[in-house]
């Protein structure tokens, strides 16, 4: 009778010097073993760094399987029976018997064989399949019992360190005197220099404006400060740390990790990694906790800060200022550059400096004309539409008295200047606490699932549940706490008298001497960017292709998210007359 085998290693994490002898020694005897048994076809199947125990996953393990199913294996050769599963023998059972009654042989090296037909083979499987969940949970119930003393004794357990500190081994005593070794983080002064002189070149250049072209890089950029690093030979936490990561460079991703995260402050976090598809979490880290005292909400400081607290929130304001549409500040218009300027083909619109000022104008940056767009260019005067849009806003402002919807506007525009003078550390604390907020509310939503799915029916199951939904109610009503207090804080006004002439309806609010007229662009795009959330430029039409500017702009300003109607489109030139 012909033999199909099967030789199936597993190894749950991969070994630092890549050698993986494990899979290797048990693909060898695996081998060994199918020709002493004289196997007409050896296949392999090797599942590297996945856990036997979590569920997660195992590539190699699911195609073997798959093939026993199609009828092409009938003999699985392990080293021991705990490599084909740790899971609990409740929920292995139904495999392996599936396997078994397929008439598929497993054969383990070290345990021996176990076949169809054979009742004590099948009682001899289940208690190995025992034997190996229980010690898989009784490493982990070790490895976390150890992990939770070495965090309660100030110790870090989160892999290798974050960049600017490093890992010292030292050694605590418990509260019953036995000593036990943890790791601490310290300083790495090299790389903490480098931290402090990025932010040092970053307030310095931040506010300069950007000059595009030519391969200039802004040197307040995180682009420019990434080339500037390689220019000064200034070493990347890899080139120190291994000949696998010599080569690596200076990425402006890696450095805003950096810079997100809050531990260079002195602040006690936590990262936040990002979750699949199907809601398993991955390596990658999307954000950062801060832990924050229970009672006080305030942030716990567990290290000498490198970066002031104070001007570490100021540099996450800026950061998040970071993106296409944001940042810098690009060229001489208004209304370029704030990601709210559109083409009716929904493209963005640029500026073009022309030899006058007059002449300016805001094009459409389109790549390439899709079915039902407009043929040709579509520009705008730039002086044209500054002029009206800024008129309308000055139109929204002096009626909203009288106007439910126009006071709406000014109630978000409010919100938002209230966001920008807002001082960095309390938004940065009003970020940490949606983020914690958020994080709770997903928790008791996966906790409430499992309750219907009955995994606490008993006894001890339920006190674990009401301890564990008390526990996030807690998180949920302190962060709601803290952030109607910061809700409630004094809010500035909007400074309406700087932006409007003293006379004003009767005076142009836009004219000569007026405040617009005045005022730098970055003071006016900041001004557009409290009440305008979109502009849509439609082509021009007619003879000529001159049409007047209200009939092309299409404004929607901003609304609070909380508005119950969506906003209606504004209807252009219906309030006063516009002077190009």
């Amino acid at each position: 009778m012909a033999i199909h085998a099967a030789v199936y290693g597993r190894q749950s994490a991969g070994r630092a010097n890549k050698s993986e002898v494990s899979t290797v020694t048990q693909r060898t005897a695996g081998v060994a073993e199918a020709r002493r048994r004289e196997a007409d076809s050896i296949t392999t199947y090797e599942d590297l760094g996945i856990s036997a125990f979590t569920g997660d996953e195992r590539p190699d393990f699911e195609r073997m399987i798959k093939d026993c199913l199609a009828g092409r294996i009938d003999m699985i050769i392990v080293y021991y029976v705990s490599r084909l599963t740790r899971q609990d023998p409740l929920e292995a059972i139904p495999l392996v018997t599936e396997l078994l009654n397929l008439g598929v042989t497993i054969v383990s090296l070290t345990e021996g064989e176990f076949r169809r037909g054979n009742l004590m083979d099948l009682i001899h499987l289940i208690m190995r399949l025992d034997a190996a969940h229980s010690e898989s949970k009784n490493k982990r119930d070790a490895v976390r019992g150890a992990k939770e003393t070495a965090v309660g004794l100030g110790g870090y357990i989160g892999g290798k360190p974050p960049y600017g500190f490093r890992m010292v081994p030292t050694t605590r005593v418990t509260s019953e005197g036995k000593p036990i070794g943890i790791q601490l983080l310290e300083h790495e002064p090299g790389e903490v220099r480098v931290i402090q002189d990025v932010w040092a070149t970053i307030k310095k250049h931040k506010g300069e404006p950007y000059k595009p072209g030519g391969g200039r890089r802004h040197p307040g950029s995180l682009t420019g400060i990434c080339s500037q690093l390689m220019v000064d030979e200034v070493p990347t936490r890899g080139q120190t740390t291994g000949k696998e990561t010599k080569d690596s460079v200076w990425d402006p991703k890696t450095l805003m990790r950096i810079l997100r995260d809050p531990r260079i402050a002195g602040h006690a976090a936590t990262p936040i990694y990002k979750r699949r598809a199907d809601g398993k979490l991955t390596s990658a880290i999307e954000g950062y906790r801060i832990e924050r005292d229970p009672e006080t909400m305030e942030p716990i400081m567990a290290y000498p800060p490198i970066i002031p607290p104070a001007e570490w929130h100021e540099l996450q304001e800026w950061l998040d200022g970071r993106g296409q549409g944001k940042g810098l500040s690009r060229g001489h218009a208004t209304l370029s550059a704030m990601d709210i300027l559109f083409c009716e083909c929904d493209a963005v619109m640029t500026s073009h400096r022309a030899t006058t000022p007059n002449k300016g104008s805001y094009r459409c940056r389109r790549r390439r004309v899709l079915p039902g767009q407009h043929e040709g260019d579509c520009t705008i005067s730039q002086k044209t539409l500054d002029q009206f849009v800024a008129r309308r806003i000055c139109a929204i402002i002096q009626s909203a008295e009288d106007d439910p919807e126009t006071a709406d506007i000014l109630a978000e525009a409010t919100r938002r200047y209230a966001a920008q003078k807002e001082d960095p550390e309390l938004a940065g604390e009003r970020r940490s606490l949606l983020a914690e907020r958020a994080d709770a509310r997903q928790a008791l939503e996966e906790l409430y699932d499992r309750e219907e799915a009955g995994d606490y029916n008993d006894p001890v199951g339920r006190r674990r549940f009401r301890e564990r939904k008390d526990r996030l109610m807690g998180v949920t009503e302190r962060t709601e706490a803290r952030l109607s207090e910061l809700e409630t804080a004094a809010t500035p006004a909007l400074p309406i008298h700087l932006w409007l002439a003293p006379g004003a309806p009767a005076v142009d609010p836009i004219g000569p001497g007026s405040w617009w007229d005045t005022a730098p662009v970055e003071d006016r795009r900041a001004f557009v960017k409290l009440f305008v959330e979109r502009i849509t430029i439609t082509k021009a039409v007619g003879a000529g292709k001159s049409s007047p500017v209200e009939t092309r702009t299409d404004i929607q300003f901003v609304r609070s998210p909380n508005a119950p109607d969506e906003q209606e489109a504004e209807q252009p030139g219906e309030a006063f007359e516009v002077t190009a």
